[in-house]
């Protein structure tokens, strides 16, 4: 059983047959020619109950040291999975047995209430994950300093930005280590000082967590934390396995729906659908231009198609973009495209080497050449070019 709570024994998460139904309330269609019509028609025709699947028959295990990333397309059930994890939904059929404290991100602003002082949002949050009144009474100081919010703590909710108050749910979801961490998306909202210790702070508490749970569209970071994977379709368990397996099953899926032509993901509501790597950036036979060397895909094990430089605010396009085999790329992530390396082009005007485009240098991706807004990570050596003088 799930509590808030240091435990001495091993963590563990059990399902089997794990069957969750929901009820939904669908109004007939009526076409109505007017305000009455329409009054007359709520009246009359009331919402009909009906009742949907949305998890079925899943069998899961996760023992103490798993890392485990649940991979599938939005409305696959993972947000769903993660909350019958937390006990915010029972499941309607089979077992759950989760042994070990438990601490979700799934809504860091549960248990708020806007009319009430962020002193005494801090109790009502922290009430609300099953936290102790004492515990947090001690807490309390240390909260406010890492959400930057001391100044703010006799005033109403309501009247902190939306950043504020999602810097006060964070400081609180975070302020105790737990067995275990339930994350739908990582946290990646807030100002540039905030997210640096967000950033620090989630490493912290990943680490110690006994066992990690991660819902996210970030191929790059499932790759990165986790070591096992499921895949979710329509609520249904497709595959289980090592992290690699898990995301080529993922990304064969998506292969498979394209090629079928069949209602494709939306994109992640971060918009950072694309993710890469720049490896090697020298100059190009011609003055002014430069040659990038690296690897891009998208969330979707998809080639993206536009990449731009951009240095001090400008954005230079590629004039010429090759893709390349990267069989080692697609072995570490699962793809099922290996032609998602790249030579690429661009031409800088006024710059003659690597080193003279300064630090504040990003290669961006994207969909297209016009939506280029997912920055490529620099390998070391790229950054060391970038700084050593000319």
């Amino acid at each position: 059983m799930c509590r808030c709570g240091y435990d001495p024994m091993s963590a563990y998460i059990r399902a089997r047959n794990l069957t969750l139904d929901v009820p939904i309330f669908l109004q007939p269609d009526r076409e109505a020619t007017g305000w009455a019509g329409m009054l007359m028609g709520a009246a009359f025709d009331p919402p009909r109950r009906r009742t949907i699947r949305l998890l079925e028959d899943l069998d899961l295990d996760v023992r103490e040291g798993d890392r485990l990333a649940i991979l599938g397309r939005n409305g696959a059930g993972k947000s769903t999975l993660l909350r019958v994890l937390n006990r915010v939904y029972q499941p309607t059929r089979g077992q759950l047995e989760i042994q070990g404290s438990c601490q979700a991100l799934l809504n860091m602003s549960l248990g708020f209430n806007g009319e009430a002082t962020v002193r005494e949002n801090i109790f009502l949050r922290g009430v609300a994950m099953g936290l102790k009144s004492s515990f947090l009474r001690d807490q309390v100081e240390s909260i406010l300093e890492f959400a930057g919010l001391q100044h703010k703590v006799g005033h109403r909710l309501r009247t902190l930005s939306s950043g504020q108050r999602l810097r006060l749910g964070f400081a609180i979801s975070t302020s105790v280590q737990h067995d275990i961490m339930l994350m739908d998306e990582w946290v990646g909202t807030g100002d540039a000082d905030f997210m640096a210790k967000a950033r620090e702070r989630m490493r912290g508490r990943v680490s110690g967590s006994k066992i990690v749970v991660l819902a996210s569209h970030s191929v790059g970071l499932l790759r990165d934390i986790c070591n096992k994977g499921i895949v979710l379709e329509g609520g249904r368990l497709v595959h289980a396995g090592d992290i690699t397996s898990s995301l080529k099953c993922y990304h064969d899926l998506l292969a498979r729906l394209r090629a079928e032509r069949q209602a494709m993901i939306e994109a992640p509501a971060d918009g950072a659908h694309v993710y890469g790597a720049i490896e090697e950036i020298r100059p190009a036979k011609k003055p002014g231009q430069f040659v990038l060397k690296g690897w891009m895909v998208d969330t979707d094990g998809a080639v993206p198609a536009g990449l731009a430089l951009e240095r001090d605010g400008h954005l230079y396009t590629t004039s010429d973009l090759r893709w390349c085999r990267r069989p080692d790329v697609v072995k570490h992530f699962g793809l099922s495209n290996d032609m998602c390396g790249f030579l690429a082009v661009v031409a800088v005007p006024g710059v003659s080497q690597p080193s003279e485009l300064g630090r504040n240098v990003r290669v961006l991706g994207g969909a297209n050449p016009e939506l280029v807004d997912a920055e490529l990570r620099m390998a070391p050596a790229v950054i060391e070019t970038l700084r050593s003088s000319s």
